[in-house]
């Protein structure tokens, strides 16, 4: 038998992507990444962590 859910991910999934696309429509893909990468970096768990990793990044050998 199938529980009545509470909480669905699917159309909570959709409904951040459509606030997605309308906060960003008519800005160019690149704007849009540097807009959304500055929220994350001010993020305070998201922010340290990006910054963290990407010190760890190494170049890549030849």
């Amino acid at each position: 038998m199938m529980k009545n859910k509470k909480f669905d991910c699917v159309q909570m999934k959709w409904d951040i992507q459509r606030e997605i696309s309308r906060e960003f429509s008519g800005i160019s893909d690149e704007e849009a990444h540097k807009i959304q990468m500055a929220k994350v970096m001010r993020n305070p768990t998201l922010g340290p962590f990006c910054k963290k990793v990407s010190s760890l990044k190494r170049p890549l050998r030849k």
